[in-house]
């Protein structure tokens, strides 16, 4: 004969509990002695960001936002691709570029490729860039509501592209 499961309480909720005991604040430590040449240590959570925190009590401690966190120097070795860069088009303008990448290659899988390409065109064109940004900056971005005013925004900035560009001339190599 089966055996007949406990019927779980009304409040059952797994994933509620668990996210109620990763924000509680932990509770305190005991008092321990501690060497009065240690300083102090703070631990912060990068899941769980305090609303207010209280000021540190040890006053040559520094804490530095997540965000604000210095970068790690980018390995020059083999690095595995694994990260991704995000865009929003719409999906006629998604199957379009896939349609273009593959007629130009013949292959179906080739537009991150294509993209990596022009961010190349970008990064050697840098200085003449440099040379257009207060152009660019004085450039207003519209709502994103306003499909129309990101058409010519970006038709412009297309514009500013290709003059960097095509002054930059071919890349090297």
């Amino acid at each position: 004969m089966a055996k007949r499961a406990p019927i779980l309480p009304d409040n059952y909720n797994p994933v509620g509990d668990r996210l109620r005991r990763i924000l509680q604040p932990a509770p305190a430590p005991s008092p321990v002695e501690r060497d009065s040449s240690e300083p102090e240590r703070v631990v912060q959570s990068s899941l769980v960001q305090p609303i207010a925190a209280p000021a540190p009590a040890v006053s040559h401690e520094v804490q530095v936002p997540i965000e604000r966190e210095p970068i790690p120097e980018i390995p020059t070795d083999r690095e595995l691709k694994a990260v991704s860069v995000r865009f929003r088009c719409t999906l006629s303008e998604r199957r379009k570029w896939h349609e273009v990448t593959r007629e130009l290659t013949g292959d179906h899988n080739n537009l991150s490729h294509f993209i990596r390409a022009a961010m190349l065109l970008l990064e050697h064109a840098h200085e003449p860039l440099k040379r257009l940004a207060p152009d660019i900056q004085r450039m207003v971005k519209p709502a994103t509501t306003d499909a129309l005013g990101i058409t010519f925004y970006e038709g412009r900035l297309g514009q500013y592209l290709y003059d960097a560009i095509r002054l930059a001339g071919r890349p090297k190599g």
